[in-house]
């Protein structure tokens, strides 16, 4: 049996009692649900933010990667001093101008010192030899006047032995000493030659030859040594930026300058090799900068795979895992330029092409 109770006038009229009006607090049903619903949103939050960054790499396939005019670093042999610059930053070079003079004053100090050692040995070698000579030619020069005098003698002894004057005697005697002066003359002639003979076989093979082919070979060695402090551009480029002043002391720790060998700035991206379809040429990709502006970029290049990702751009559990290198040429100028910012590459799925 259904129980229904009578109407009351506070069911028709709530606020009123007894003819006086009562004005009741509004509901608060909304506002509690309002904390409700704020309430399961920030529980709810964090897990919603941590399932979009687990799954945003299996969605999109994404690349860090970096702006760049991919620069080469121009270092110092070994420790040295600055001694001119000879380029200025953004000039045009060709391959092989030199771009920065280095010395080494040490280097120089052993140059000048072989110098003149070697100047001096060969000065000591020609005076040795021009006196040693002209000994020789001397000796030469005394025989042959001893042998003119004597067939000047043995001329006039054979008329005065065909008239009978000299005894056969004398006249052997005269020819005698002829012959021993004509044969002083010969030996004197044979001993100068010898001596031209000895000086050349000292000049190729002996000890100071070889003196002063050690002095050559060390001499060398510094010259090349010294003509690596004349810096080269390896290639045709641009002075990106220079990074050492005149009279610095340098090592082959930092770069002197950088070299661009590129007139236009391209984005570096460094892909997963399990994405290995996603770099064609002509593949499209979204590249995103730090300050969250997009632009799009293109493959143009063959694709490389390198041993790890750059300093910059590598995590702490990153380590040195294999990674594509991708070349990706914006699709219009860039208004920035500057080397090694950072960016986040989102290569185009196939069916987005």
């Amino acid at each position: 049996m259904k129980i229904i109770y009578p109407a009351t006038s506070k069911s028709k009229t709530p606020t009123h009692e007894k003819g006086i009006k009562v004005n009741y607090a509004q509901s608060k049903r909304d506002g509690f649900r309002g904390r409700w619903y704020l309430l399961l949103l920030l529980v709810i939050s964090p897990v919603v933010l941590l399932a979009w960054f687990l799954a945003r790499p299996y969605v999109f396939i994404l690349a860090p990667g970096i702006i760049t005019t991919e620069p080469l670093g121009m270092r110092a042999p070994e420790l040295s001093v600055v001694s001119e610059l000879l380029v200025n930053v953004g000039d045009l070079v060709e391959k092989d101008t030199a771009l920065i003079q280095l010395k080494l004053p040490t280097l120089s100090a052993k140059i000048n010192e072989l110098h003149l050692q070697q100047s001096q040995l060969d000065l000591s070698l020609t005076e040795q030899q021009v006196a040693i000579l002209n000994q020789y030619q001397q000796r030469i020069h005394v025989a042959s006047i001893g042998l003119e005098k004597q067939e000047s003698l043995l001329k006039d002894f054979q008329k005065f032995k065909d008239k009978g004057l000299v005894p056969l005697s004398d006249m052997a005697a005269i020819i005698e000493a002829q012959t021993a002066s004509s044969m002083a003359y010969e030996q004197a002639k044979g001993d100068y030659l010898n001596a031209i003979y000895e000086q050349r076989i000292e000049q190729e093979s002996g000890s100071l030859a070889q003196l002063k082919l050690s002095l050559a070979r060390e001499l060398s060695a510094l010259k090349s040594q010294q003509q690596q402090l004349t810096i080269l551009a390896p290639f045709v480029g641009r002075i990106s930026e220079i990074q050492v002043q005149v009279g610095e002391f340098v090592n082959s720790e930092v770069p002197l300058l950088w070299l661009s060998g590129r007139e236009k700035p391209v984005v570096i991206a460094y892909l997963e090799p399990k994405y290995l379809d996603y770099v064609d040429i002509g593949q499209l990709a979204t590249v995103k900068l730090p300050t969250g502006e997009t632009f799009r970029a293109q493959i143009n290049e063959p694709t490389e795979l390198v041993g790890r990702l750059p300093k910059q751009l590598m995590g702490p559990f990153d380590g040195e895992k294999p990674v594509l290198k991708v070349t990706l040429t914006p699709q219009e100028p860039l208004d920035i330029n500057i080397e090694g910012i950072p960016v986040e590459i989102s290569f185009d799925h196939h069916w987005q092409q």
